[in-house]
């Protein structure tokens, strides 16, 4: 006679079905996350392919940016030096790009606002690691100067830092006496444009216009306008009569431009403590005024 087991297990309990995951809301931020990862991954994957260290895509490795070192080749760093600064227009001027360690090949293109200086595209480098670019403006202006060394098999390209070149006109006074008006003593500041050979290149197409005095002149104005073109002689050049009413006797710096030059030129006059007295003097090199400089009314 069979008996039940009264020690057999109960049966297991059912196992209940799987709640399904509510998913979270795709907010903006988490949206935005999501594309920041995919990519942060896209520019890791880019950057091995590009340095040799990732899969082959059947292309050079690239030439990496400002001298680091690539698979094979040296890093290398370019200066940039010029031999004349502030130039002329009209003169020389001659850039020289140094790279180091010296490559010995290669050659190197100098750039002025990312255009090719003419003349300049593929400057062979020397044996000893320099390369050089003769150049010459015709007119005043600002530039600012790129040397980039393109490398070769053993040495990485590099490129320079911008090398900022001003040319500027070379600014001549003259002496001349003063003249009394009726508004008070006058002092005639004359002045002439030189090109480098020491030519008279002053007329009415390069104006020259007061910027300002230095120091200010209390209670007296500062002279305003541009200067007038006249004739001194046998060469032209140009003048500015100050009327110097009111002014304490010193030593005045009076700052202008000449046409599109960018740097700011001087000329100096003297007014004398004796009534209706005053007067110019040369003054050389031109210096560029204190910066209490004051702008005219």
């Amino acid at each position: 006679m069979n008996h039940p087991d009264t020690h057999a297990l109960p049966p297991a309990p059912r196992p209940r079905p799987a709640r399904p995951r509510a998913r979270r809301p795709r907010t903006p931020r988490r949206l935005a996350a999501a594309a920041a990862g995919a990519l942060l991954t896209a520019g890791i994957i880019a950057a091995a392919a590009a340095s040799g260290t990732g899969p082959a895509n059947g292309t050079a490795a690239a030439r990496t940016p400002h001298g680091e070192p690539t698979p094979g080749r040296q890093g290398t760093a370019t200066i940039l030096a010029a031999a004349a600064g502030p130039a002329t227009p009209g003169g020389p001027v001659t850039y020289t790009a140094t790279i180091a360690p010296a490559p010995g090949g290669g050659t190197v293109t100098f750039t002025d606002h990312g255009a090719p200086v003419p003349g300049c595209a593929a400057q062979p480098v020397s044996p000893a690691g320099t390369a050089t670019c003769p150049a010459a403006y015709q007119s005043a202006g600002r530039h600012q100067i790129t040397a980039a060394y393109t490398g070769d098999t053993g040495y990485a390209a590099s490129t320079s830092a911008a090398l900022p070149q001003q040319v500027s006109y070379r600014v001549q006074q003259l002496h001349a006496p003063a003249a009394d008006s009726p508004g008070g003593p006058a002092a005639a500041v004359t002045v002439e444009l030189l090109d480098p050979a020491g030519d008279d290149v002053s007329g009415p197409g390069i104006p020259l216009t007061v910027s300002g005095l230095w120091p200010r002149p209390a209670p007296g104005a500062a002279p305003p306008g541009p200067f007038t073109p006249v004739n001194l002689g046998l060469r032209p050049g140009y003048q500015l009569s100050v009327d110097t009413a009111g002014y304490p006797p010193g030593t005045y710096t009076l700052t202008f431009t000449a046409g599109a030059d960018p740097a700011p030129h001087t000329a100096v006059f003297t007014v004398s403590a004796r009534p209706h007295t005053a007067s110019s003097r040369a003054v050389l090199p031109i210096a560029a005024p204190p910066s209490t400089t004051s702008t005219p009314p």
